[in-house]
């Protein structure tokens, strides 16, 4: 009895903190609200900061000092990694609650009528902008100050978040998810170079793991969207969500002003030869101009086979997981007759659960075994691959009428394995791509692998709407995804030879 009552005051203690944290949470989110229509000002005040700061600093890319193996990234390294954290999460918080909102977007009073696939269409504008503009956003990153390329994006995510709450038609609305593609394009080649940049040694891809990270915890965060704008302690409403988040993106500019550093803030050549990182002539010289033409980085990353392969694989990795982003929700909701406030948190949840659980775990394993096999890097990612998408398969077949009784907890566990791929790719793929090409051009290349990724998820996310309104089940369209990322598993172990460590 006493131990019953123990537990039981335990719950009850759990139950009031959590029910403590949900009102400050609501009361937090009221507040930025209140403030939503500052936006553009404060929007206006960080560009302008970013442009003296580009005036001041130099706005084009300056070359690293050399590598000393041996001596740690620094404390600069880390401020980056948990600055750009806070900046991924809220951009994935943004894209994923589009896919959650999909009920409150296309009825009701504050609604836009329009179908299901044209519902996929404003996904996919927002993904071929993406596309199309993340080569663009690579090669300028390359090119620029990451710093300035990162504020830029901000400014631009944050403004169009905003709008995105102030569209009153389909048409509108559209157009605001498209321009989104614009700021999303520049910021992740920016981003993941700049870490990096820092990170040169053994915590790469630790680094680079924190970072995605940010990623799921977003996509965590937005499965509650539908609370933050329906339940009463918020009560928001799609629009005014939109709007609010559109305002803690901008103000939270203001932090990456203050501690952001590209890596070339920590000082000359000489300064560094006097803390004993390395000798002034062993800084190399800058890159001749034509050195970053565009053919000339067009035909350096295109030399041998791996980038190549590496985009086809990429490609192969994004069906899934942009499917997930875009229709997962709306599939529980299909296979399990539950609400939209259900299978938001449900979709949503586990899935990142299992990224963030997997991007850390991959790092720190990819890592440690780096430093015995050269490959492992490669090999982390190709073995969940191979695991994972037999799994999302199974996971569909009562989608494809085969006989099998499977519960939702075991749906949702089977292509939460998806989720373990994915977060072992986010960890990974940076270094990897780095070890296969010249790094000075190591934004330009992971744009183009974002080309291939989001030009997949365009497709597969109209093809979702498409195939819904013609009455055909989504679990189809995310077999075929399972069956890629069969055959990403297995491209991944005929990688050629690394040009460098």
């Amino acid at each position: 009895m006493q131990q019953a009552s123990f537990f039981d005051a335990l719950l009850m203690s759990l139950g009031a903190i959590l029910q403590t944290f949900g009102e400050t949470f609501g009361a937090a989110i009221r507040w930025c609200s209140s403030y939503a229509n500052t936006t553009l000002l404060i929007a206006g005040v960080v560009a302008l900061a970013a442009i003296l700061l580009g005036v001041k600093n130099g706005f084009r890319s300056k070359p690293l000092p050399a590598f000393t193996a041996g001596k740690g990234p620094g404390f600069w390294a880390w401020i980056a990694v948990v600055v750009l954290w806070v900046v991924v999460m809220l951009n994935y918080f943004d894209r994923q609650l589009l896919a959650v909102l999909n009920t409150s977007i296309t009825s009701g009073e504050q609604g836009i009528a329009m179908t299901q696939a044209q519902f996929g269409m404003v996904t996919s504008a927002f993904l071929i902008v993406y596309a199309a503009l993340s080569p663009v956003g690579g090669y300028l990153a390359d090119r620029f100050s990451r710093k300035f390329i990162i504020l830029c994006s901000l400014v631009v995510w944050s403004v169009v978040t905003w709008m995105t709450g102030q569209s009153s038609s389909y048409e509108e609305l559209i157009f605001w998810r498209g321009a989104m593609g614009v700021s999303e394009a520049f910021y992740i080649p920016a981003a993941l170079a700049l870490i990096s940049d820092y990170h040169r040694g053994s915590t790469r891809s630790m680094a680079t793991g924190l970072h995605m990270s940010g990623i799921y915890a977003g996509q965590i965060l937005a499965g509650y969207g539908a609370w933050i704008a329906n339940d009463p302690a918020c009560a928001l409403g799609w629009r005014l969500t939109f709007e609010t988040f559109g305002f803690i993106g901008v103000a939270y500019a203001l932090v990456v002003i203050l501690f952001l550093r590209d890596p070339e803030a920590k000082g000359t050549a000489e300064a560094a030869a006097a803390e004993g990182e390395v000798s002034p002539a062993a800084e190399p010289a800058a890159a001749p101009a034509e050195d970053f033409s565009i053919g000339h980085v067009l035909r350096s990353l295109f030399t041998g086979r791996a980038m190549a392969m590496l985009l086809v694989m990429y490609a192969c990795a994004g069906f899934a997981n942009w499917f997930l982003m875009g229709w997962y929700p709306r599939l529980l909701q299909d296979m399990f007759a539950i609400s939209e406030a259900d299978a938001g948190p449900m979709a949503t949840m586990w899935v990142n659960i299992a990224k963030y659980a997997a991007v850390l775990l991959a790092a720190v394993v990819a890592d440690l075994w780096y430093r015995r096999n050269r490959n492992a890097r490669a090999y982390v990612p190709g073995i969940c691959f191979l695991l994972a998408g037999p799994c999302v398969i199974v996971a569909m077949l009562p989608a494809l009428g085969v006989p099998i009784a499977l519960s939702l907890v075991a749906t949702v566990a089977l292509v939460s394995m998806q989720g373990v791929a994915q977060g072992s790719l986010d960890a990974t793929l940076m270094p990897v791509l780095r070890s296969h090409i010249d790094e000075r051009f190591s934004a330009t290349g992971y744009g183009l692998l974002n080309l291939t990724s989001v030009s997949a998820g365009a497709l597969i996310s109209w093809l979702g709407g498409y195939l819904k309104d013609s009455g055909i089940a989504l679990g189809v369209p995310l077999s075929i995804a399972g069956l890629l990322m069969v055959l990403c598993g297995l491209l991944f172990f005929f990688l050629p030879a690394q040009k460098h460590s």
